[in-house]
């Protein structure tokens, strides 16, 4: 069972359509939407916006249910030099969390600088960065790169950010961009990943471009766009899986 994982119900209005009909449970005092995609046994939930929200969801979904793989889904903001375009797609190689630390004299102190891991597992010590399992990794990019040209979008790889304060001028996202080198920014997909890594579960994330990073001007943004690029790219990964089970 494969396990989604999204912020708000508008980031997962066209899976659920393809979900139902479904059971809707309760987990962890969340609806809990279970059903087959594709012929794959699929659970969704909705989190919540925030790191503390994401982090409380999954990590009663993976007690629970225990699944073989979580993917958050949702929406991002992209950061200058990315070259994403609203309506773009995105894929982690890893999460990094991109203000658990300390604001400094001499500037921004991460976790390691300050020498507390997040999760320490079978001797491995983690702190702000979390890679997306790499076997997942592999097998996601070459589908969602034909997905992607088939529809005339983008696909971009590459680190993602977590934020919980998003970058609302052209300064704030430079410098993040600088800071970590990531693609995009997002709420929960860090948190997510710690969760993930400390019970050993394989973690990846997909997310559709709604907006650009820096001065705020919602009237630019396309939240709804973002996310139905991130679900029709969900369903093209099940699909093409489905297709691969039950061969012509």
């Amino acid at each position: 069972m494969i396990a989604l994982v999204a912020a708000v119900p508008i980031e997962t209005e066209l899976l659920r359509r393809y979900l139902a009909p479904c059971e809707v449970l309760s987990c962890g005092r969340r609806d809990l939407f279970r059903g087959n995609l594709y012929g794959t046994s699929v659970a969704l939930m909705h989190s919540g916006v925030g790191k503390a929200n994401a982090a409380a969801a999954v990590g009663t979904l993976i007690e629970t249910l225990k699944p073989s793989l979580v993917i958050s889904i949702g929406v991002a903001g992209a950061f200058p030099g990315s070259d994403l375009r609203i309506g773009d797609l995105a894929l982690a190689a890893e999460e990094i969390y991109g203000d658990e630390g300390v604001l400094a004299p001499e500037g921004y102190l991460d976790m390691q600088a300050l020498g507390f891991a997040l999760v320490q597992r079978g001797g491995r010590r983690l702190f702000n960065s979390f890679p997306v399992d790499s076997s997942t990794l592999e097998t996601f990019r070459p589908a969602l790169e034909r997905h992607a040209a088939g529809i005339g979008c983008r696909l971009a790889v590459g680190p993602f950010v977590t934020v919980s304060t998003g970058s609302g001028t052209d300064a704030g996202a430079r410098e993040m961009a600088r800071r970590t080198g990531a693609l995009c920014e997002n709420m929960e997909g860090a948190a997510l990943a710690q969760i993930c890594a400390l019970y050993g579960t394989p973690f990846a994330e997909i997310r559709g471009i709604s907006n650009l990073t820096g001065d705020r001007d919602l009237s630019a943004w396309d939240v709804r766009k973002g996310a139905e690029a991130a679900q029709s790219a969900i369903r093209h990964l099940f699909q093409s899986w489905g297709e691969e089970k039950n061969p012509a």
